[in-house]
């Protein structure tokens, strides 16, 4: 062996720079050993004190110390050979997934329809509408960017119109020349498209590193423009939702006092009323009566809602007494609660601000709020008022906003004033340039702003200009505080007020406003698409059936190698081991994090990585038995075997590097395990035990390639492949048949990946039958489709649901977490959501068509490689039909068989992981096959080509069964061990083994022979 010197060299190398990288999760390990043994102290002094205490309390008491005492002793220096803190080692330790750590997933998509919007000089322009509304409805189903689907619907909904009209202003003229083409205009709004997701990008990494969390994940997915953030250990949900997806966009508003508005608001409910509006009374009716009408609330107390920096507004109270609210009936309890909706169609949704004065009377209340509404009714009052045909009632200079904050589900309306041309605020958060959280003179938690000089001038003048009425402070659409003027401001300091829950809670809620507003305002919304959350417990759960999976499967592996080949098994046993150490520390140097897919990849890329080290095994022990010296033999099988090694792994190496390329989170995590997997087992197999093998060869030690069990197996085997080839055809035909009758009757249980929707996983304390839990839930969620499935355990539930899945709001995600826990409390046992999924219907199609792309695309590569390696089209069809085989009959089993096994076989993106890596294994196996018939085929000239190729095919079946043997047991000890979550997965892939080697012998061979009608 030439080089070994340099290639010795290279291995300690590559061990020490491992090494060093391992290095960082065993020390940052032992320290927060240290900070937990620290906590179980601080649990035993609390218990002295408080026997009592709950576990779940001991649990909140341990958590907690251990956050401080790595906040208080992160800059310690925990690394002394080095010199670096805790904090410093854990940004270099091997980051763990969300699926094993808990955290949050999301994806945000940058809402370019808004951006376009807002970048217009003239936005109601009733063609420009028109273009953005049908380029939203054709993004649905099309692949196509918005920015390209809105020129196409702008060219058809006004052909002859010309863009500049629309996005030309004063503002922007020399973004939009006025003279600019329709074809410039697209071209710059590409251009800011792309800013304004770099932009998003930046700004939500500023939130993100102001937020605490630790070893964040922040990336733009390719292609989709979409941007993916991991963020580890993570529990509260809501917090990262909103911190996410607020826009920033903070105005400064004048607003309408309520007196102002009060009659208005009586002549739009009696308008509705009115039979001249019954399209929308109708509708309004149809909206309230799921839910009980404010009207008819005993008491509505609205006295907590924090509207003002002041305490000017007091003791609000919604009236029940319907002459008050409508004028046109005096005794409520007379008529039915239909009819009150139909004679007050708003103010059965929205009630009034209005208050009993000292004689007993009611009275209108000063400031801008105008009416309370519950939650659940502001997009009934929203309908209401926005409708056209109250246009003449309504003046065009008046908004109204909703409260940020809400009592008991009960929020407020403000008006407020339009008062520039171009109906934007007269001041925006563009002037601020610093923000913190603080406290008032009464103590009380706000957010202050300090503005620049022209935005001082510009507040100092507004408050002047309004001295005695109220400014609302809007955040995102949402009045956040609307404080009385007493005088000018002329230093530009404004504040923000927090409104209810814990002083803890508005201290934070107050933290993450403040690094939002200097964090800066998005360029255009950003909505969550995709969300995914893990419990720790799971998380916790997932790290011990991972490792027990991955600890069983590789000592399996290690024995089976002695068993087989003996000395020679020990040597490869040494290079298995080499190539785990080399494979976790290349994934911690290049900062890839470790997930469950993770393990499983470095599971199955050993188990795979045997093939390299049977290969060369059964060309020595070929070369041994033609009598050749066992250092002849060594050189030999080695040069014979590089060529199949390399094809086999080159092959599924294209598939590795297609699935990193279109895939994202598990999928990604795969993928990038198996490619530096694959570049890991190839050095291990093939120099590591060269060098060990030449080294005992050189000094005439003996060796064993085999034991006295296992030297013989395969030796005589003459099975008639060939021949019998058209019984393989009926036989997967079939299958096949079945598999498709299947598709058209029972279909395939497709994830929300590729329906969109929500999942729940669902731990109960006990074990409560099914029936109860999809009743709850089918009366919580109505007409929307709620399927509830065991996963695994008896008191383990799998929730999918669409319940406003096509709602964009903020809000969304937690009013759907609130009606699923409604229905699962009324199952009378504790429980917990060990992990939820959102997808939303517009990423689910990306994904579909996705998949669909990744399959195709890898076939096509393979199929070429195939060609130009062999020389012969046949071969690549033959390897093509194969793979189509095997990629037909993991769907046939999917559809055959799911709702009777008890493990989830969705078809989500894990699917289409594993179809994709069954396509590897599959060309693996059959690439090997086709690289022994052609050397038989050039070696021997006597005999037919079926008899040389079936010859061929026998000879291949130790190092076939081999490879298929050990990379199936090495899967079935994962899915047996592995956790719920990747059993459907590995479920899959263990078919795709079984019918790869199966359709590498069986399909892909007597493919090519009847292709080619060579003799």
């Amino acid at each position: 062996m030439q080089n070994k010197n340099a290639i010795w060299l290279f291995t300690i190398l590559l061990g020490l720079a491992c090494l060093y990288q391992i290095s960082f999760s065993w020390v940052t390990s032992a320290f927060e050993s240290k900070a937990e043994t620290e906590a179980i102290f601080k649990v035993d002094s609390v218990l002295a004190v408080e026997p009592n205490l709950s576990i779940a309390g001991q649990d909140s008491v341990k958590q907690s110390s251990i956050e401080r005492y790595l906040i208080e002793n992160g800059n310690n220096e925990i690394y002394p050979l080095i010199g670096y803190t805790y904090n410093e080692s854990k940004e270099k330790e091997i980051n763990l997934g969300l699926d094993l750590k808990g955290g949050m997933s999301v994806t945000l998509e940058v809402s370019i329809p808004e951006l376009i919007e807002n970048l217009a000089g003239n936005p109601t322009d009733e063609e420009f509408q028109k273009a953005l509304a049908l380029a939203k409805e054709n993004q649905k189903n099309s692949q196509s960017d918005y920015i390209t689907l809105f020129n196409d619907a702008y060219k058809n909904v006004a052909p002859n119109g010309k863009l500049a009209a629309i996005f030309h202003s004063r503002d922007k003229k020399e973004l939009f020349p006025a003279e600019a083409t329709n074809d410039e205009i697209i071209e710059k709004l590409r251009e800011e498209a792309t800013a304004a997701i770099d932009n998003t990008e930046r700004i939500l990494r500023t939130r993100i590193d102001k937020f605490g969390v630790t070893q964040p994940t922040i990336q733009k997915q390719q292609y989709s423009g979409r941007i993916q953030i991991e963020l580890p250990g993570v529990k509260d949900k809501a917090r990262v939702r909103k911190v996410l997806q607020s826009t920033a966009n903070l105005e400064f508003w004048e607003t309408y006092d309520n007196q102002e508005v009060y009659q208005m608001l009586n002549q739009i409910n009696d308008q509705i009323a009115d039979r001249n509006y019954p399209g929308l009374r109708a509708e309004v009716e149809a909206r309230l009566s799921s839910t009980d009408s404010l009207m008819n609330e005993d008491v509505l107390d609205t006295t907590a809602v924090d509207t003002s920096a002041t305490s000017e507004l007091d003791d609000l109270l919604a009236s029940n007494d319907s002459s008050v609210t409508a004028g046109n009936n005096t005794d409520a309890n007379k008529v039915s609660e239909a009819e009150q909706r139909k004679l007050n169609p708003l103010f059965s949704a929205l009630s009034p601000a209005i208050f009993q004065g000292a004689n007993g009377q009611f009275q209108i209340a000063e400031g801008s709020v105008v009416g309370y509404a519950r939650t659940v009714d502001t997009s009934v009052v929203n309908q209401v008022l926005a409708d056209k045909m109250l246009s003449s009632i309504v003046p065009r200079d008046m908004m109204f906003l909703w409260d940020a904050k809400s009592n008991n589900e009960v929020v407020a309306l403000h008006a407020v004033k339009i008062s520039t041309r171009d109906g934007k605020a007269l001041l925006d958060g563009s002037v601020i340039v610093d923000a913190s959280q603080d406290f008032n003179y009464r103590g009380d938690v706000e957010v202050t702003m300090q503005m620049n000089s022209e935005g001082a001038k510009a507040w100092a003048k507004m408050t002047r200009e309004n001295v005695g009425n109220r400014i609302a402070i809007v955040l995102d659409k949402y009045v956040q505080s609307a404080p009385v003027v007493n005088g000018e401001i002329p230093n530009g300091r404004s504040s923000i007020s927090m409104g209810s829950g814990t002083r803890a809670e508005q201290i934070r809620e107050a933290e993450d406003l403040s690094n939002i507003l200097k964090a800066g305002a998005l360029p255009a919304p950003a909505t969550i698409v995709d969300e995914a959350v893990v419990g720790p417990s799971l998380g916790a759960a997932n790290i011990s059936s991972g490792l027990m999976s991955f600890g069983i499967a590789f000592a399996m592996i290690l024995l089976y190698m002695v068993f087989y080949y003996r000395g020679a098994g020990l040597v490869s046993d040494v290079a298995l081991i080499a190539n785990l150490f080399f494979l976790v520390g290349v994934l911690a140097s290049v900062g890839a994090s470790l997930t469950l897919p993770g393990i499983a990849g470095i599971v199955l890329t050993i188990g795979m990585s045997v093939d390299a080290n049977v290969l060369i095994y059964e060309r020595i022990r070929e070369e041994l038995r033609l009598g050749a010296d066992l250092k002849s033999a060594i050189n030999r099988g080695y040069s014979k075997a590089y060529a199949a090694i390399i094809d086999a792994n080159l092959t599924t190496l294209l598939t590795a590097i297609v699935l990193a390329t279109f895939g994202s989170g598990p999928i990604k995590g795969f993928a990038t395990t198996l490619i530096i997997g694959i570049f890991t087992s190839l050095f291990s197999a093939i120099f590591i035990t060269r060098l060990i093998i030449s080294y005992r060869a050189e000094r005439n030690l003996s060796l064993s390639f085999s034991s006295k069990a296992t030297s013989g197996w395969f030796l005589k085997a003459a099975y008639k492949f060939v021949d019998n080839r058209k019984k393989f055809y009926v036989f997967s035909g079939i299958l096949i048949t079945a598999g498709i009758v299947s598709f058209a009757v029972r279909g395939f249980n497709f994830g929300v990946d590729f329906t969109g929707g929500r999942t729940y996983t669902v731990k109960f304390q006990d074990i409560v039958p099914l029936d109860d839990v999809r009743g709850n839930l089918s009366d919580v969620f109505g007409k929307s489709t709620a399927e509830v499935k065991t996963l695994g355990s008896a008191n383990q539930v799998k929730v999918t649901t669409n319940y406003l899945v096509d709602q964009n709001s903020t809000t969304a995600d937690a009013q759907v977490e609130e009606v699923l826990n409604n229905g699962l409390n009324k199952l009378g046992t504790s429980y917990e959501i060990i992990e939820s999924r959102k997808v939303d219907p517009t990423i689910s199609d990306d994904i579909a068509k996705s998949a669909y792309l990744a399959i195709g695309f890898s076939l096509l590569i393979i199929f070429a490689y195939i060609v130009l390696r062999f020389r012969k089209w046949q071969y690549g069809l033959g390897a093509l039909i194969a793979m189509f085989h095997d990629v037909l009959l993991v769907l046939a089993a999917y559809s055959l068989l799911h709702g009777f096994l008890p493990f989830s076989l969705e078809i989500d993106q894990a699917f289409i992981a594993a179809i994709l890596t069954v396509v590897g294994y599959s060309i693996n196996d059959t690439v090997v096959v086709f690289d022994r018939i052609r050397e038989y085929l050039g070696m021997k000239k006597n005999g037919t080509q079926k008899e040389i190729i079936n010859e061929a095919l026998n000879s291949t079946l130790s190092r076939t069964i081999n490879t298929s043997l050990t990379t199936f047991v090495v899967l079935l000890m994962i899915f047996m061990f592995g956790g719920e979550s990747i059993r459907g997965f590995v479920f899959a892939l263990m078919i795709g083994v079984f019918f790869g080697t199966y359709s590498s012998l069986c399909i892909a061979t007597p493919s090519v022979i009847d292709l080619d009608k060579t003799k």
